[in-house]
């Protein structure tokens, strides 16, 4: 003989079916444990600059005739307005600045800008007296974020070993990083920090103000020349890049960084040609 399953007694009942004092209750509760919005029908488009605004408990309760009318939000077209006038703004306090000093407590304030944060160390140019040439760097690399030191580590000895086959040594030359902040892990430079760095390097050569300008590596190249192509087609060519702050435009020839030499025999004869360029250059005066 076949037996009927028992029904469960564990049914929920209906809200209609529940006490007022029941609801109440678990109203209380929900306040106790600090819920203070209401639950909206439709989800929030929270990227959406039409999203609704958060409706209070308090403000559910206050009458209309007491709420003060709600600001009315930017239009995205002024909001990109403020923003290139916050980054313009930045720009010129940067370019404005006049000691080195006055330099980097600047830098750390650009709009667009927040390599500081996360860098151990800002790297400083670095100003020799009657230099024959200033020499950019890349963008820092782990050994020169933890020393604080321009071509630190085998990129430093690599450096010394390339300018001492043509009589040079490191410490005749004015220096500067491509941007003074490694940034976190290494990653590669967005478009928007380039743009948002380039017064930095730009004030760091007017406040040097040297003869001409070598630049390490692809960073700086581009971030000066304003162009996209790739190191290859731009080094061993010299050509003139204006800065903001001199009266003339400066000579710059870009080269490959110490650190490529290690792709093989093409980066170092390349490098090589380079260098005997820059020594015609110094011979030439």
């Amino acid at each position: 003989m076949s037996r009927v399953a028992p029904q469960s007694t564990d049914q929920e009942t209906p809200l209609a079916a529940q006490s007022t004092e029941t609801l109440l209750a678990a109203l209380r509760l929900q306040q106790e444990w600090g819920a203070e919005a209401l639950i909206e029908d439709q989800p929030w488009a929270v990227v959406s600059a039409k999203a609704p605004p958060v409706q209070s408990l308090r403000a559910a309760r206050t009458p209309a005739s007491a709420r003060t009318p709600a600001s009315v939000s930017p239009q995205p077209s002024q909001e990109i307005s403020a923003a290139k006038d916050l980054e313009e703004a930045g720009e010129a306090d940067v370019l404005g600045a006049g000691s080195f000093e006055e330099l980097a407590a600047r830098s750390g304030q650009v709009a667009g800008l927040s390599l500081a944060r996360t860098a151990m160390h800002h790297l400083h140019p670095v100003q020799v007296p009657q230099a024959p040439f200033m020499l950019i760097g890349e963008v820092p690399n782990a050994d020169e974020d933890r020393s604080g030191q321009l071509f630190a580590g085998e990129a430093g000895l690599l450096l010394r070993q390339v300018l001492a086959s043509i009589g040079l040594s490191a410490g005749q030359l004015s220096m500067a990083p491509a941007i003074p902040w490694r940034p976190p892990g290494g990653r590669p430079l967005s478009a928007g920090e380039r743009q948002a760095a380039l017064p930095i390097l730009q004030r760091s050569i007017a406040l040097c103000r040297p003869a001409f300008l070598v630049t390490m590596g692809a960073t700086a190249a581009a971030m000066l020349l304003g162009t996209e192509k790739r190191l290859a087609q731009l080094r061993g060519q010299w050509v003139e890049v204006t800065v903001p702050g001199l009266d003339t435009p400066l000579p710059l020839l870009p080269t490959l960084h110490p650190l490529q030499l290690a792709g093989g025999p093409a980066p170092r004869k390349a490098l090589w040609k380079d260098m005997l360029a820059l020594r015609r250059k110094l011979a030439a005066g």
